[in-house]
Parts: C-alpha cells; structure tokens; sequence
C-alpha cells in the first residue's frame, strides 16, 4: 500500500488534543480536542462512552459453591459407612460359606456350643478387621492411630470415667429391651453367653473381652472416628458413634453401643492413644462375659448371680462418676491443650457446627440405608 497518501502529522504538545483528520466520504474534518466519543458517520449515531448499559450481573444465589467442609464431610462418612455395610455383608457371607461346607461335609454344629463359640471367635477377625485395613492401604496411619503419651493418672480416671458410661448405658439399653418385649419381641439367640465349661470360659473371654476390643477400636476409633476428625472433634465422636452403634444392629444393643461408643471416641480424643479406648472396651466386655460365667466362680444360683452382677454395675458406675468429676476439676493439668495433628495432605477444615453436623448426617444415604437394616432386623424380632 502506497503510504503517500497519508498524511504525516508532526509531532504536536501534550494537551493540545489530536490533529483535524481530513474529511471522510464527505464529512468534514473535525477535531476531537476536549470532545467524547466519535463522530458520526453514513447513518450511524454517535459513540458515547456509558451510553449502553452495563451487563447485568449473575445473581449472588448463582454464583454460591459448595461448602467443602459439608461436602466433604458427607462424603467421608457414606464412605466409612460403607465400611459397616461391608463388615456385616462379609459376615453374612463367611457364615453361609461355613454352613454349606459343613453341610457338605456331614458335620452339624449348630448343636455344639462350644463350635458355634470357636465359629463366632473365629470369623469375628476377619468380618471387623479386614474392610478397614483396605480402606487404609494409601492413608497416613500416623494420623488415625495414635499411641501419644499421657499422664498416667489421667488414663485411669478417664478408663473409670468411661467405664462408669459404659456400665450406665446398660439402662436404657434395657429400657428398649423390655418395651420392645411388651409388645411381644423375643430377642435372637446368641451363640455367645451361653454357658458352659471354663474351656467356653476362656474361649469366650479372649475373643470378646481381648480380640474384638482391639479389633473394633482400631476399626471405629482408629479408622472411622479419625477419618471424620478433619471436619471437627466432636462431629468425628458423635458419628462414629452412631456407625458404631448401627453396626451392632439389634435396636437395644444400638443404644448402648451408640453411647459407649461416645464414651470410648471422647477418651481416645481426650488422651490421644488409642489403648485407652481399648482398656475401656476389654473391661466392659470382660465383665459382660464374666458375669455370664458367674456360676463357675461362685456355685451360685440364678438370683445369687443376678444380684451380684447389680453389684457390680453400681459400684462400677459410682467410680466412674467420681473419676468424672475429677477429671473435670484437674483436666487442664493432666491433659493441657496440644496442637492439632495435621494429615498427610495438610487439610484441615473448620469445624462443623452442631446444626451443620446434624444436617450432615440426615443426608448420608449410606446411614439410612444401615438404619434400614436396623429396622428390618428389630422387625424380625416380632416374628421369630
């Protein structure tokens, strides 16, 4: 293109606008000092900054995300929970393969106690232990199992403390029980606290009172309540709870459970070692077993018995309320604030609120559906 028939325009003072433009398809040159927008041409209006409006805005409602902590929240609890739908599938699924080879084999033990007793010791183990440890294979095991060191003192009050809540829990417990039997609910057998000799003893004591309180506190306190601590202590306390006592599945044993399962989850947060958890559930469990075998130690009959173990839920109940109430008066002394431990990937989100951690747990689809098989199983009790 031939520059020649362009003007040149000389260098002119900062101020004095821009140059007059020669005339264009017949309108006359114009100089646009101290003037806005442009000239109009061939039928067109003239440019005027701030004539058009501006875009309207997308409303506030429209631009919201989502809360990552609810969202992650819900998420990690249909997660762990799932863990529970595991577990009880994978126990259903052992016991029907045990049957049939049995079967199979000629062999009957539904009439052995003490096979149905080494059955239910046996596959407990793998039905509680094995869909956690999948679930851990790329977590950081630092931050779920902790083994941190505490004032000696304050373990044992807090052991006594939960004990106490443990052994009061057995009260509502058998509230539900009783209420659901007026109504003509009989309980299901259970192969455990039967009876028998010291070999059923011993069998018994070391699966219930020694393997499944390791087991089930490396699963619902180590893994579960860990995993959820991110999103605040005492939502990771209150539903693990809840997944704790929904895993025991029977309606009254779902109420002691659950409120054991608080008193057991507060301990590991108070104290920070998961073998405190542990010692509180052994001792609530080996009572439990103990109290069913009272006969060996004592040769007492059935009221004897009856009367000694309100003996000793009482008097269990009377030290964990007086441990309670020192830990409350020493708590900053035996137990000082330490910081929070970070994750492997360094998130660590506000924590819930109470309304927040309800609304959470209302939308677990995963909890509804174990509630449902609560539901169905409390069904059967009226039908069996």
């Amino acid at each position: 293109m031939n520059q020649a028939n362009y003007p040149s325009y000389p260098n002119y003072p900062e101020g004095q606008g821009c140059p007059a433009y020669p005339a264009y398809q017949g309108q006359p040159a114009q100089n646009f000092q101290g003037q806005q927008g442009y000239p109009a041409q061939q039928g067109y209006p003239r440019y005027t900054p701030g004539y058009y409006p501006a875009q309207a805005q997308a409303p506030a409602f429209a631009l919201r995300q989502k809360d990552p902590r609810k969202s992650g929240a819900l998420r990690t609890l249909n997660t762990v929970g799932l863990l529970i739908v595991a577990q009880t599938v994978l126990s259903f699924a052992l016991q029907a393969a045990v049957s049939v080879i049995c079967v199979a084999a000629g062999v009957n033990i539904m009439g052995d106690n003490l096979a149905m007793v080494m059955l239910s010791v046996g596959l407990s183990p793998v039905c509680t232990a094995l869909p956690p440890l999948i679930y851990m294979v790329k977590k950081d095991w630092n931050f779920h199992l902790r083994f941190g060191r505490s004032s000696f003192i304050g373990c044992v009050l807090v052991i006594l403390g939960g004990l106490g809540v443990c052994m009061a829990a057995n009260i509502p417990a058998a509230v539900i029980k009783e209420l659901l039997e007026d109504y003509g609910a009989k309980e299901l057998p259970s192969v455990l606290g039967n009876g028998g000799g010291w070999l059923n003893f011993w069998i018994e004591f070391l699966g219930v009172a020694v393997m499944v309180p390791v087991l089930e506190e490396f699963a619902f306190r180590g893994v579960i309540l860990s995993s959820l601590r991110r999103f605040g202590t005492g939502f990771a306390i209150a539903a693990s709870s809840v997944i704790f006592g929904m895993a025991h599945m029977q309606l009254s044993s779902v109420v002691f459970a659950t409120i054991a399962g608080v008193a057991m989850g507060a301990a590991y947060v108070i104290t920070g070692n998961l073998w405190v958890s542990v010692c509180i559930h052994a001792m609530n469990n080996g009572i439990a077993v103990i109290e069913s075998y009272y006969y060996l130690f004592t040769g007492w009959g059935q009221s004897k018995q009856e009367l000694l173990a309100g003996i000793t839920m009482v008097t269990v109940c009377a030290l964990g309320m007086l441990a309670l109430v020192l830990l409350l008066a020493l708590r900053k002394r035996l137990f000082p604030k330490r910081e929070p431990m970070v994750p492997a990937d360094g998130v660590l989100y506000a924590p819930l609120r109470v309304g927040e951690s309800i609304l959470t747990l209302l939308k677990s689809v995963v909890l509804w559906a174990i509630a449902a098989m609560v539901a169905v199983e409390t069904i059967m009790l009226f039908f069996i």
